[in-house]
């Protein structure tokens, strides 16, 4: 969970984070492991840049609910194979909770939480 005073990686003001209503105020990326402000992220959909704005991955792919954990899996695997500790502490988590069309697997989340 980011600080209250978590900036925002585009525009590098701080995003204001309410309890339990996160999602408000940010977005979590998923294909690059990045957060930016809602305002940032606004601005870019009004301009028509559907593509997000730290790795250039297409996000106007109109999938249903099931494909959308498959695509999720496959960004975080991707970065978890770039070595990136945030996307490897994601992955623990979806084995942990059974998130993303995982299996719950607790032996599998404690060796990448470790």
């Amino acid at each position: 969970k980011p600080h209250e005073s978590y900036p925002c990686l585009l525009c590098c003001l701080p995003i204001a984070l309410p309890k339990g209503t996160f999602s408000r105020h940010w977005q979590f990326r998923f294909c690059c492991m990045k957060t930016a402000c809602d305002g940032c992220r606004r601005a870019s959909s009004q301009h028509g840049m559907w593509r997000c704005a730290f790795c250039r991955t297409d996000t106007t792919l109109a999938l249903d609910s099931s494909d959308v954990g498959e695509l999720w899996l496959a960004c975080i695997q991707n970065r978890v194979d770039a070595n990136d500790p945030k996307a490897t502490e994601l992955l623990a988590d979806g084995y942990y909770f059974g998130d993303y069309g995982l299996q719950p697997d607790i032996p599998r989340a404690i060796e990448l939480w470790t």
